[in-house]
């Protein structure tokens, strides 16, 4: 399997002094335990994997034990010594054991020097169906996501793309040749998308029919998961947001009969709660601000986001269209743009799991609205995903007219470039305008 930017959290983390039980979290398929058998044979003497999905491991678990006992147990079990320093015990599937769960506050308590890691892709779901929660400063935290695309020209072995694109910074001019090569190589991972299975099958095949399967297996088994996360009444509101949120990606969604069925607003606003902290969508909240902090507005209808774009292109029937389109804010109207943007930002900080925001604004005969409201050095930065000349933006002019913000950032299927633009109302701001596939590095390269 090839690197993953977790690696260096990961090891960031077994390197600490002051270190806590490590919890993963994202949704199935997306590589957490991956990534932990990595770091488990690359850097420990000793690894041990225990799946709580296999019935007898999930018996080393039956009840609460002093962690001395607990380790013996492990010990028998898999005829393996446990050293503190030098061992990793992964716990995987966590959240199938309350008892597991509830043990791994005690690792922190009487054996601090132990690397402890546990991961579980239905964590949130289960914590909220039994009321659990992790005891408060017992454990630490981190999150997957699907592959971005630094992780996927990696896993093609681009190396020398790669490294161009990590050498860029604000006062660079891209040439127009390497611009267009890089734009072809995210087109083809936005053909492809961010599913690790999905991304090692096109490494290896290098053609985008090979992986069909991925995509429906991975479907299939999203599928099947249902029955883990939701009581029989709910399953079938689950299962049609399954099969429809993909046409809905980058748009204000109504829970009122979503998807064109005729289920009632509360049944589908639980299921998507149930959802969204299975991490296989999420939703971007309005909010009205225009300085920190950031606000949501609940009552006004969230956007949509779905785990992966590879997904959902798969299942809307969009890889025809972004293979011929130069321009991706062009394709489906815009919300394969806006999808892949706030799939980015959501990888970018691995250490939090981050509510994204898009800005609007109501007046009489007149609605603005901007893509994304993000956080950069700790300044209120709106980012609209769209083409076109910088002065046909008119609701990010309107949200620059109304803030204290100077600073404007346009994703877009361009090169990158600086532009000073005066508003209407003669407010001068910058607009800094970046190409798609730069979108992963833009906190180094304003900073």
């Amino acid at each position: 399997m090839f690197n993953r930017n977790i690696k260096k959290l990961l090891i960031e983390w077994k390197n600490k002094q002051e270190r806590k039980p490590l919890v993963i979290r994202g949704a199935r398929q997306v590589g957490k335990t991956s990534a932990v058998h990595r770091l488990g044979k690359e850097k420990f003497d000793t690894y041990i994997y225990i799946n709580i999905e296999i019935e007898d491991n999930a018996a080393l678990f039956t009840r609460i034990l002093p962690v001395s006992e607990l380790l013996q147990l492990i010990q028998l079990k898999f005829n393996t010594k446990i050293t503190p320093g030098s061992t990793l015990i992964f716990i995987d599937e966590v959240q199938n054991s309350g008892i597991a769960m509830n043990q791994l506050r005690y690792f922190h308590e009487e054996m601090p020097d132990l690397h402890v890691v546990a991961a579980g892709s239905l964590l949130e779901v289960k914590m909220k169906s039994e009321g659990f929660s992790f005891p408060v400063g017992r454990v630490e935290y981190c999150y997957l996501h699907p592959v971005t695309f630094d992780e996927f020209l990696g896993a093609l072995g681009e190396t020398e793309a790669l490294n161009y694109i990590s050498s860029v910074n604000r006062d660079s001019v891209i040439p127009e040749a390497i611009h267009t090569m890089l734009m072809k190589k995210f087109h083809e991972y936005l053909l492809v998308g961010g599913m690790p299975e999905a991304v090692a099958r096109y490494a290896e095949s290098r053609t985008f029919i090979d992986v069909d399967p991925v995509y429906e297996s991975i479907l299939t088994g999203l599928r099947d998961d249902v029955s883990k996360y939701a009581s029989a009444a709910r399953t079938k509101y689950i299962q049609h947001i399954i099969e429809h949120a993909a046409k809905y990606v980058g748009l204000q969604i109504k829970y009122e009969k979503f998807g064109e069925s005729n289920f009632r607003s509360r049944e589908m606003s639980e299921a998507f709660d149930v959802m969204e902290k299975a991490m296989l969508i999420s939703r971007v909240f309005a909010s009205a601000s225009k300085q920190m902090p950031l606000m949501s507005n609940l009552k006004k209808s969230p956007k949509l986001l779905h785990l992966d774009i590879g997904l959902v292109n798969y299942q809307a029937g969009l890889r025809a269209d972004i293979a011929m389109m130069d321009d991706i804010n062009a394709v489906y109207h815009g919300q394969v743009g806006e999808q892949i943007v706030g799939q980015t930002l959501l990888a970018m900080n691995p250490r939090r799991n981050a509510n994204l925001h898009y800005w609007y604004r109501e007046q009489k005969g007149a609605t603005s609205e901007v893509d994304y409201l993000i956080v950069i050095n700790d300044r209120l930065v709106p980012v609209e995903v769209k083409s076109g000349k910088a002065g046909t933006l008119r609701s990010l002019h309107n949200f620059m007219d109304e803030s204290s913000s100077d600073f404007a950032l346009r994703v877009y299927s361009g090169n990158m470039r600086t532009e000073r633009i005066t508003t209407q109302n003669k407010k001068k701001f910058t607009l800094f305008s970046i190409p798609f596939y730069l979108l992963f590095r833009i906190n180094e390269i304003l900073s």
